[in-house]
């Protein structure tokens, strides 16, 4: 079955998990009119995209990258799972981000890939783009439609096919430059080849010649080769003769250098280890001195550890004395801090008594806390009824008002839908009339009474037909007058309606006043008042009585820690005393009666002390200078060894120069040397010439190459041209065949859209309007397209309209674009069609929805708007918690 023909589609389940904000959603869908609601943002559209994707993902309009832009963020990807019901079965569609796909039907897999899938939805639903411009009304569309002439004239050419045929016809005018363009290269390729057969002939006779020339070039390069091997062989032994003269002379001259040098270091070195001989000897001298008063070391050691002592008996005698003021202070503080444990006791008895009082006033206190919040309560209450100026009974009457008016409310919409009835059948009967007096000229019978037309005199029937037009029109017009009544009476009812919330609100309060005060009457407000101020004295005083028993406690406990403090500074007193007498008899028993002795000695010991110092380091250089005695020395003999060695070397290099030259002679050198250059000179040129011309006869077997393949491409292009003349011809006839179809295919359009939206629009506002007329201009030297409304017979502007008509105008107009398209419409989808719209406009809205688009089968709204709940079968609330969509089934229709 093709998509244009009959068919029954109905959704039923949507499941989402990680798409844009849902986390993992579930929607199920009824027949009749389904509201998608929640604020901006909270993931509705989400909704529309999804089942959107699910049947043409894969489609080769999807941009590329749409899975990982809509993948939620945080997750490797999403699923989507789509069933739905179409011409009696049953479908299940799943999409996943990773390509595992898959359309069932009856639970058997039909296709497992995206593209497939894609393929099937277009040819068995509806084509991709049929889906976008006509069964998918889009958010602002019903409104711009009507006001905005570009965005009235893009939806028009795109649901009309207009578009596509000038596509084409654009794409045929393309196709006719690119032809011409191509015409006008062959036409030029042909002009600019010249005389090609004779441009290979003169390159065929070239190539011989150059052929001829590189065989005799050849035979001339193999006798200078054959010469020029005979002088190579004698050139490059002298050569090498020449070479090995000239290193035997570098290195004759290099090693009598390195026998210089070798003499002049191995007198360096003999000097030096006699200097260090002498050294030796002054220090064999030194170290004899240094035995000699080595004992003064050890004495002079001792008697400065001696002298040292009395820092520390100094130190001693300090420390002592501040000891002895420490414990003196510590007494006199034992003594203060006795009297204050009498103190603490006494504190403690009176916190005892204070504690009895405190809970004893405790729960009047409580007591007094509650009846303090009553009376806050109370002062709130009576300052929102002073505030509204009601009294009990005041808020009785006003009650009883709104309720009479919620009644009367009840009969005036019965009146009301009456009166709308009876207005809608004068309309029908109007219509009708109108109807047959347009279709009297020709009829043979009277439509009102059925007797033969001639029995009538000229203009009775007319005569007859406005009568009762007239009759129409009184009995419409008290109607009216009746219905405008109505509804003013209705707005004052409604307006008192209004008042039950605020007033149930502050009866509210009034009940919570008297609850208030009723409990306020079981309480002695002074005497718990007084109770509460006492409360509090004794609680403050318990609290500083609290403050001075920690206080004394931490006295008391100090106490402890000053007494052990004592006996610990005591017992250091005491070593420290005991330290002293061990340093002075330490200095009795080395035969010293005081330190003035023990530094007289050391002065004395002074100048031998400071010499053995000097000479303590000279054990340490003897060794040094006998180590590098011993290295100059071997140093000596290894230097020597080398210059006899070298000696030797020279000798032999002396002879094997003189064998050389024996056997060089620069003069044959050169001139074989000469004769080499020239016949390599010549070789060379021999060789360059044969490349030159190898070269030259590649070329020109290249030219001909390609003076053949052109004059191959020339007779091509021949035939091409040809063949190009003729399809331009074709071309323009299929564009002015085109444009032709894009004008026919607009009217008739035009047409069956003004006819269909007539009929809606007439039926939307119940008769007062005979339908619409679309009428195509031009305004400033462009073309648009204008839409004016039928009333009584006269033409009217948009603006003539109310809001809420505009919105039945917007309406059927955009409805009538889509069946256009889809004969026989299913499933309708609006996003979001109330935006900026004021509250005629949405009332008017919701009335549409509720009368008129019940006629299809199923439809799909989303909005942020609650009065549509109203005209809904089934609301499903969206909303967004910690960025995550969540959905909820408000209300159930019947399914």
């Amino acid at each position: 079955m093709a998509w244009y023909e009959v068919r029954e589609m109905r959704i039923r389940s949507l499941k989402i998990k990680n798409f844009r904000a849902h986390e993992s959603s579930y929607i199920e869908f009824n027949d009749g009119i389904n509201l998608i609601i929640g604020q901006n943002g909270s993931g509705k559209s989400s909704i529309l995209e999804a089942i959107f994707a699910a049947l043409y993902l894969g489609h080769g309009s999807f941009p590329r990258g749409y899975k990982r832009v809509n993948t939620r963020i945080g997750k490797s990807g999403f699923e989507l799972v789509l069933k739905f019901e179409h011409n009696d079965k049953r479908y299940e569609i799943v999409r996943k981000s990773n390509a595992e796909s898959y359309l069932k039907e009856h639970g058997a897999i039909l296709y497992d890939r995206d593209s497939d899938i894609a393929k099937w939805s277009e040819k068995h639903l509806y084509p991709l783009h049929v889906f976008r411009n006509a069964l998918y009304i889009k958010q602002g569309e019903i409104e711009n439609i009507l006001i905005d002439e570009n965005v009235r004239e893009k939806v028009l050419r795109k649901v009309l096919g207009i578009e596509d045929f000038e596509n084409s016809a654009n794409n045929a005018q393309e196709v006719v430059r690119e032809l011409r363009r191509k015409k006008d290269y062959l036409e030029k390729l042909i002009q600019t080849s010249g005389d090609l057969q004779g441009r290979i002939e003169e390159q065929e006779k070239k190539l011989k010649e150059i052929l001829v020339r590189i065989n005799e070039l050849r035979k001339q390069e193999i006798e200078i080769s054959e010469k020029l091997s005979g002088v190579s062989r004698r050139y490059e032994y002298l050569k090498k003769l020449s070479e090995l003269l000239g290193q035997k002379e570098k290195e004759k001259l290099s090693t009598e250098g390195s026998l210089k040098q070798l003499e002049t270091e191995i007198k360096n070195i003999k000097e030096r280890i006699s200097e260090l001989e002498k050294e030796l000897n002054e220090l064999g001298d030194k170290e004899k001195r240094l035995i000699e008063i080595q004992w003064v070391e050890e004495e002079y050691r001792m008697l400065n550890a001696i002298l040292s002592k009395r820092a520390e008996i100094q130190k001693i005698e300090i420390e002592e004395s501040r000891l002895e003021e420490r414990i003196r202070g510590i007494q006199r503080e034992i003594s203060e801090l006795s009297s204050k444990e009498k103190e603490f006791q006494e504190a403690k008895k009176l916190e005892k008594e204070v504690l009895e009082r405190y809970r004893t006033l405790k729960g009047f206190a409580e007591e007094y806390e509650k009846v303090r919040q009553l009376l806050a309560e109370r002062e709130k209450y009576l300052k929102e009824l002073e505030k509204a100026g009601y009294t009990k009974e005041k808020l009785t009457k006003e009650l009883e008002e709104v309720e009479k008016a919620k009644e009367k409310l009840k009969e005036l919409e019965d009146r009301l839908v009456s009166l709308k009835g009876e207005l809608n059948g004068l309309n029908r009967i109007e219509w009708k009339l109108r109807d047959n007096l347009s279709k009297l000229e020709g009829a043979k019978e009277c439509p009102l009474c059925k007797r033969p037309i001639q029995e009538h005199d000229k203009g009775e029937i007319e005569r007859e037909y406005k009568l009762e037009f007239a009759k129409i029109e009184e009995k419409k017009k008290e109607i009216s007058k009746q219905l405008k009544e109505l509804k003013e009476e209705k707005e004052k009812l409604e307006r008192i309606k209004n008042r039950e919330k605020t007033l149930i609100k502050l009866y509210k309060t009034l009940e919570f006043l008297e609850t208030v005060e009723k409990k306020l009457k079981r309480y002695d407000i002074e005497r718990l008042k007084t109770s509460s101020e006492e409360f509090e004295k004794v609680r403050e005083k318990a609290i500083e009585i609290k403050k001075e028993i920690i206080r004394l406690k931490r006295e008391t406990e100090r106490l402890v820690k000053v007494k052990k403090e004592l006996e610990t500074i005591s017992k250091d007193l005491e070593n420290l005393k005991g330290r002293k007498r061990a340093i002075l008899q330490e200095i009795r028993e080395r035969g010293f009666t005081s330190f003035e002795e023990v530094e007289k000695r050391i002065r004395k010991l002074d100048p031998i002390y400071k010499e053995y110092i000097e000479l303590r380091a000279v054990p340490k250089e003897i060794e040094t200078r006998k180590k590098k005695q011993n290295l100059l020395k071997n140093a000596l003999e290894k230097k020597e060894r080398e210059f006899n060695i070298l000696k030797e070397n020279l000798k032999v290099i002396y002879r094997e120069l003189e064998e050389l030259n024996r056997q060089f002679s620069e003069e044959e050198f050169e001139a074989i040397r000469k004769e080499h250059l020239n016949l390599s000179n010549t070789h060379a040129a021999l060789l360059k010439e044969i490349e030159g011309s190898e070269v030259l006869k590649e070329e020109v077997l290249k030219n001909l190459e390609e003076l053949k393949i052109r004059l191959e491409e020339v007779k091509k292009a021949e035939k091409e041209l040809e063949l190009v003349g003729r399809m331009i011809a074709d071309m323009k006839t299929l564009r002015e065949k085109l444009l032709k179809l894009k004008a026919e295919a607009e009217r008739k359009g035009l047409s069956e859209v003004e006819r269909v939206a007539s009929e809606l629009f007439s039926e939307m506002t119940e008769r007062k309007y005979q339908g619409i007329k679309i009428i195509r201009e031009k305004k400033f030297g462009k073309e648009r397209i204008r839409i004016v409304v039928l009333y009584q017979g006269q033409e009217k502007e948009i603006d003539f309209l109310s809001g809420g008509e505009k919105i039945a105008l917007g309406l059927s107009f955009r409805l009538a674009l889509s069946l256009y398209k889809v004969k026989n419409m299913e499933l309708l989808i609006l996003d979001e069609p109330t935006p900026f719209l004021d509250e005629e406009r949405r009332k008017k809205l919701v009335e549409i929805i509720t009368q008129h688009l019940r006629k299809i089968p199923q439809v799909i709204i989303v909005s942020h708007d609650e009065e549509l709940k109203d005209a809904a079968d089934y609301v499903i609330r969206v909303t967004l918690v910690g960025g995550r969509s969540n959905v909820e089934v408000e209300s159930l229709g019947a399914y």
